[in-house]
């Protein structure tokens, strides 16, 4: 242990490790049981640290838990894989109540030490940890959770071949934890059939005290109710306008971004096709508020791939030299567009627009203007361009909007739309268009 590190009273960056056994605690068990559960994991991680000397910096028991602050993520990371995989052979041939089960948060950022009156070492203590402790607390059987910032740095370093863990890491959503006044991000460590647990994170709200002991008077609750109904109103009336075929809805980039949200999460068989280059395609539908790509990757983790055969697609349509141009003046965006494709598994391709103009003109429903989004058996979304309306309050900042066309499953544009990808699904079946990956990127740096 770096003893020397922590008599620093100073800020420092670790890495917080949280682990606690769960049901350890159970009155049903017997204390024995539960000791020879709290041995297992203690023994398990002490012959792990032992392997990897001196890279904690500070551990502290807990009861059936304990915490360890780390100065890299590898090191929470691998523990984490190792105990999963222990702890899968042990349960193996344990009886059911002997089976163990744990719980891991795992946490990046600053702390300041004190003398918490227990340890000799100066303990440490900052926001980030608190966090990686309440992930904890929610987390389901043998689920391993990160704080944002924590997934933020891994995934990170992922995106340019710094480390192995960004394929295993997954979006859980925004999460109340306790004490806290805002949504905090969550993410689940997984790799299927080896560690982790990827089911969704579930926690209740105790209605029961704003039940029994608050009674709201009828001069409160009526303009409430007015208040909602007439904004659902003026929601029902918009989304009227955005089936309209002739009309359309434009809308600002926040709502954008919810109507991604809510078409993704009512469907997951999804391809699209987009005349934007790669570049600026990243940076605008990767960036908040729209989020396309995350809304999209959340989708795909829900597909159960071991049951359920689906390729996913995305199509370029432009010429060749607008791409390639593109490539070579937007490199880092583009190649985190390719490598986001190559590690969700949808296949990337292009399309010179000229080459298909006798497909094109048989689907005159369909606005070629900025891209077409169809999930199948659900919609199919046609997006217009962002256009910039000068804002009066700051014209330094103008307000952007988009326009949509939405078409359910049964109208003429959908059915076109079903026709048109499986036209362009079979020229890719047939080799008869060009992929989009690392080869075909590398082959535009290197001018070869």
């Amino acid at each position: 242990m770096n003893k020397k590190r922590l008599q620093k009273k100073e800020i420092e960056d670790g890495w917080y490790f949280f682990i606690d056994i769960v049901g350890s605690s159970n009155p049903n068990l017997s204390i024995t049981c539960q000791l020879e559960k709290i041995d297992i994991i203690k023994n398990l991680i002490t012959s792990h640290l032992a392997s990897i000397k001196d890279s904690e910096i500070y551990k502290s028991f807990t009861g059936d838990g304990m915490l360890i602050v780390f100065l890299n993520y590898t090191s929470p990371l691998e523990l984490s894989i190792f105990i999963h995989k222990n702890i899968k052979e042990y349960n193996k041939t344990a009886l059911e109540n002997e089976k163990i089960f744990v719980r891991i948060g795992i946490g990046y950022g600053s702390f300041l030490s004190f003398r918490d009156g227990v340890h000799k070492e100066f303990a440490p203590w900052g926001h980030e940890l608190v966090l990686a402790r309440r992930i904890m607390d929610i987390a389901r059987p043998n689920q391993i959770l990160l704080t944002d910032f924590a997934y933020q740095k891994i995934k990170n370093d992922f995106l340019f071949d710094k480390n192995k863990y960004g394929s295993s890491l997954y979006d859980k959503g925004k999460i109340m934890l306790k004490h806290h006044n805002e949504l905090e991000n969550v993410y689940s460590f997984y790799k299927i059939d080896e560690y982790g647990n990827n089911s969704d994170i579930e926690f209740g709200i105790d209605l029961k005290p704003l039940i029994q002991y608050q009674k709201f008077e009828e001069t409160f609750i009526a303009p409430i109710q007015k208040f909602c109904e007439a904004r659902f109103g003026t929601i029902l009336e918009k989304f009227k306008d955005l089936t309209n075929p002739s009309k359309g809805l434009e809308i600002g980039l926040l709502s954008t971004g919810l109507i991604y949200q809510v078409l993704f999460e009512n469907g997951g068989d999804y391809i699209s096709a987009t005349y934007l280059p790669p570049g600026e395609y990243w940076e605008l539908q990767n960036n908040a508020p729209l989020n396309l790509l995350s809304h999209q990757e959340k989708a795909l983790r829900r597909l159960d791939h071991k049951n359920v055969a689906r390729s996913h697609f995305r199509f370029l349509i432009m010429e060749k030299e607008k791409l390639d141009n593109d490539i070579k003046a937007n490199q880092n965006s583009s190649l985190l567009f390719i490598k986001w494709h190559s590690e969700n598994n949808v296949e990337l391709y292009f399309i010179n627009s000229s080459d298909i103009n006798s497909i094109l003109i048989k689907y005159p429903k369909i606005v070629h203007n900025v891209g077409l989004g169809f999930w199948k058996g659900k919609y199919v979304l046609q997006f217009g361009p962002i256009m910039e309306y000068v804002n009066k309050k700051d014209q330094n900042h103008p307000l952007l909007r988009r326009r949509f066309w939405l078409h359910a499953t049964g109208s003429e544009t959908y059915n076109q739309s079903n026709n048109f990808f499986n036209e362009l699904v079979d020229l890719a079946s047939r080799n008869k268009l060009s992929r989009i990956d690392h080869n075909y990127y590398n082959k535009i740096i290197n001018g070869k």
